[in-house]
């Protein structure tokens, strides 16, 4: 075999048999990609759901309610204190005594948020 020696054959081996696995986990990741995900990504179908949904107030956490517009990380985190200081939220319109949500931002806010 070239006149390798014992060391040398046996790590080509090695690297033959890394390969191999690497392109038999890759074939496989292709192949049995769930529907609606392919490779890590969202498919604008599944954007398109989700953008649909509402977000419950209710039951949300904060990384949940951080994607709506307008509310950032730390606007959740208040959002989720609040709720867990004085309960669940009996209308939508309740989230208006958070502090730092207005009128304004309650405006942006309220066609994608429920309390149900």
């Amino acid at each position: 075999m070239f006149d390798l020696k014992k060391q040398e054959r046996f790590i080509i081996l090695i690297l033959v048999f890394a390969l191999l696995l690497g392109l038999s986990i890759l074939y496989y990741k292709k192949s049995h990609s769930r529907s609606g995900i392919i490779l890590g990504k969202f498919s604008a179908r599944y954007e398109e759901e989700l953008a649909k949904r509402k977000v419950n107030i209710n039951s949300a956490g904060s990384s949940e309610l951080a994607a709506l517009k307008g509310i950032g990380p730390a606007m959740a985190l208040r959002i989720v204190g609040y709720r867990d200081s004085n309960g669940p939220f009996a209308s939508i319109e309740e989230i208006e005594k958070v502090k730092g949500i207005g009128p304004a931002l309650f405006g942006k806010i309220k066609d994608d948020i429920t309390v149900d």
